[in-house]
């Protein structure tokens, strides 16, 4: 095994999206980038010796959004991102029981759409979203600025009141209500509210104005399948990254952040006892893991004072099924949002996002299906995530009336089970019983404090020098592209702190063609 080097310019701690950005960045520009994967587990599994599967949905949502097509073209890897990505169409399909909706992306089909499902409100839903795409082309100029997110020093508040002024949300991102026309439960909410809702990275029952109308708008107008998933992803970056000098250690973890009087020092691996000096340490991990790393609490508790602690409100739960073609019904959509009764809420199997790719060349097709578990259910119900599958997949019937017949294989990383072999009848022992259980599940946190236009929770700059934040808690309120906003501001911070250094000049970039 590799040895590190005694000491770094930036130690990232962790390897989710946002680290592994942000580690990129500061490489490209010419920062020795160390990148410890805190044992994180990989975006896919071996479900049984010919079958892996991914560990959740991905769908690259923000792919026409200013803020990736700036990192994804300063990496210069987005001619490879192209050739992975395809804009499916329609853009998703929203299945409840007296509606199916698919929202198409030519304006022509859409309006058929519309017509088909809902006539009596045509007129609000067509106001609707030609003020969404407005609102998109809004959003698009505040996130083109070079911003920090969320603003901490009294210039980088100013900039940031001045490009946001031009949003119509107000200061916490309540002053619009985007479906205001619609009736409270008319079933085109729904239409809006599912795709923001799985991409949310905060808790999804409380919402605003703002985060509804920017992850609606970019699942309609940009989002991406990609082929491979986040592993794709995954591994563009770390070669970025390698590419430019960075060094990723998987399989490493740390267990200590070493303090001293002027900030940060360095981090300490956990196996080997090595210490590693770090000008600054980007922690990419929950806060809760920092807080049993770093010598002393105290400096935390006036954060805490002001924005409280992020709280699990939700974990994300996967099952994914491998099936013959004919189960899949046709005019099924690649990205599908169901909903076994509106009535009841959103949780559990009731919702679920379904990502149903194309047939694969072994003439099988998978499927990977999210859940959102509260976490009250899952923590304080002994067998709630265990028998989960069986829940999701009675719902999926309702879906795909053929399922039963034609279902193969059944598994899921997340409830502590062995795959399901169906054809043979059997359970399957893991492969890798290590990577699986409750404990992997994904959480969705509440955060008692909003700010940036009640998007962001954490700041970029922890209340330690050099300590940075850089992960799903620092703008959580977009999703996949708040990672991209975390990301960039982290690697700003760092990039702008040293002067010495003659960095490149990023002008205007192009747009990622898919």
């Amino acid at each position: 095994m590799e040895t590190p080097a005694s000491s770094y310019d930036v130690v990232c701690v962790g390897t989710q999206l946002a680290p592994l950005l942000t580690g990129a960045l500061l490489a490209k520009r010419g920062f020795r980038v160390l990148l410890v994967s805190q044992e994180e587990r990989p975006p896919t599994y071996r479900s049984t010796d010919d079958v892996v599967f991914p560990r959740e949905p991905f769908h690259f949502v923000p792919a026409s959004s200013p803020i990736a097509r700036r990192v994804l073209a300063e990496l210069a890897v987005h001619p490879r991102f192209r050739r992975h990505a395809v804009q499916i169409d329609p853009a998703f399909q929203v299945c409840l029981p007296r509606h199916r909706f698919e929202l198409a992306r030519e304006p022509e089909l859409l309006g058929r759409e519309i017509e088909r499902e809902f006539p009596e409100v045509k007129r609000p839903i067509e106001d609707f979203l030609r003020i969404n795409e407005a609102q998109q082309q809004l959003f698009d100029a505040v996130f083109d600025h070079d911003l920090a997110w969320p603003p901490d020093t009294f210039f980088e508040r100013r900039d940031h009141a001045r490009a946001t002024s031009i949003l119509p949300f107000g200061k916490h991102g309540t002053a619009l209500d985007p479906l205001a026309e619609l009736p409270e439960r008319h079933p085109f909410r729904l239409v809006v509210e599912l795709p923001a809702r799985f991409s949310d990275g905060m808790d999804p029952d409380h919402t605003n104005g703002l985060r509804l109308s920017r992850l609606f708008g970019a699942w309609r107008l940009g989002a991406a399948a990609l082929e491979g998933g986040y592993a794709t992803l995954r591994a563009l970056l770390v070669e970025a990254i390698e590419a430019h000098g960075g060094v990723l250690r998987e399989g490493e973890k740390i267990d200590r952040v070493r303090v001293g009087r002027g900030g940060v020092t360095g981090v300490r691996l956990a196996a080997s006892g090595q210490e590693i000096g770090a000008g600054w340490v980007v922690n990419g991990a929950p806060l809760r893991s920092l807080l049993s790393w770093v010598p002393d609490r105290a400096p935390f508790e006036e954060l805490f004072e002001r924005i409280g602690e992020p709280v699990v409100r939700y974990y994300r739960y996967t099952l994914n099924l491998r099936v013959r073609p004919e189960a899949v019904p046709e005019g099924m959509s690649q990205e599908v949002f169901f909903v076994r009764d509106p009535r009841r809420p959103l949780v559990g199997a009731n919702a679920l996002h379904v990502e149903a790719p194309p047939v694969r060349e072994d003439g099988r097709r998978h499927l990977t299906v999210e859940a959102l578990l509260p976490r009250r259910a899952v923590e304080e119900t002994s067998d709630f995530a265990s028998t989960m599958r069986e829940r999701v997949v009675a719902s999926l019937s309702d879906l795909m009336p053929f399922l039963g017949e034609h279902a193969e294989l059944i598994d899921s990383p997340h409830d502590g089970r062995g795959a399901q072999d169906l054809e043979r009848r059997m359970s399957v022992t893991p492969a890798e019983p290590w990577h699986r259980g409750v404990a992997t599940m994904r959480a969705v946190y509440g955060f008692p404090v909003s700010t940036s236009l009640g998007i962001a929770a954490l700041p970029v700059r922890a209340p330690v020098k050099r300590l940075l934040f850089a992960s799903d808690q620092v703008v959580p309120g977009l999703g996949l592209e708040g990672l991209f906003l975390a990301a960039w501001s982290a690697a700003r911070v760092v990039s702008r702190a040293d002067a010495r250094r003659d960095r490149l000049r990023r002008g205007r970039w192009g747009k990622l063609e898919l």
